[in-house]
């Protein structure tokens, strides 16, 4: 299968799945648990219904839109993805100026392997930066003030992390990070000869945003939940929001709120 053959998502999956190593896209795939959250989450819009309104004239359409105060083209923005290396060999940037392209907000994420200098440095699309509040909130402060300096449009948090979801797959297929040649996964990675090559020859693995300072990965490969169980802060209150706020100073998006009562605070 060829991109030019892809229609829908499910295309997307299949092309994805033939392309990548088993935990490489089991990791993109996957969920947590018995992932009932990932199902329940797809299958929701299945409750939803358009209801046309005819004999409207449609010969001119415009999908334009404005999100925090920047002007899109289209009425979506591409959501942060950690660790993009491991599926484009251009890493975030590629994803970055596919959202230029088409006018829209880009999201990247902390958890990158592309620094958000970089990043802003190849696009001037709308950019967000997807932030976490880090035991070492000297950390989170300086990933702040180097949004300000890249021009960032709004940061972006994510709250739903108190401890890292249970990740099956991941346990399954032996995923970590940097990626292992582990003898469970050997097979599948000398299937997947392309990829296997293109990161052989890429610049090693780093998280880029964070390993100046979180040195988890010195010591060897470790296992996803177990890094952000150690990296992320189980403490973090509304105060803390507002303290991010404050050191931010402009647009504030908070990612992973699920009941009404928490998104009415966060007004």
């Amino acid at each position: 299968m060829r991109l030019e053959s892809v229609h829908n998502i499910q295309d997307l999956r299949r092309l994805a799945q033939k392309k990548l190593p088993g935990p490489i896209y089991h990791y993109l795939d996957g969920g947590a648990d018995d992932e009932w959250s990932l199902r329940h989450n797809t299958d929701a819009f299945d409750g939803y219904q358009f209801v046309p309104r005819y004999l409207r004239d449609v010969g001119s359409v415009d999908l334009k839109t404005s999100v925090l105060g920047r002007r899109l083209n289209l009425p979506f923005l591409l959501s942060p993805t950690g660790m993009s290396m491991l599926f484009h060999t251009q890493k975030e940037i590629a994803v970055a100026k596919a959202a230029e392209k088409f006018g829209t907000f880009y999201s990247l994420s902390t958890m990158s392997t592309t620094s958000l200098e970089d990043v802003a440095a190849a696009t001037s699309a709308p950019k967000m930066f997807q932030i976490y509040i880090f035991k070492d909130r000297g950390l989170t402060r300086e990933l702040v003030e180097r949004c300000k300096q890249a021009k960032y449009d709004a940061l972006c948090l994510t709250v739903d992390t108190p401890m890292a979801g249970n990740r099956e797959r991941d346990k399954k297929t032996g995923m970590v990070i940097p990626p292992r040649f582990g003898i469970g996964s050997l097979l599948s990675f000398a299937l997947r000869p392309s990829w296997s090559l293109r990161m052989v020859a890429a610049s090693g693995f780093t998280l880029a945003n964070i390993s100046h300072r979180v040195d988890a990965l010195r010591s060897g490969p470790v296992g996803i939940i177990d890094y952000v169980n150690n990296q992320f802060d189980r403490s973090v209150t509304w105060c803390d929001v507002e303290w991010l706020a404050t050191e931010w100073g402009g647009p504030l998006v908070i990612k992973g709120l699920s009941s009404p009562d928490d998104a009415k605070q966060s007004q």
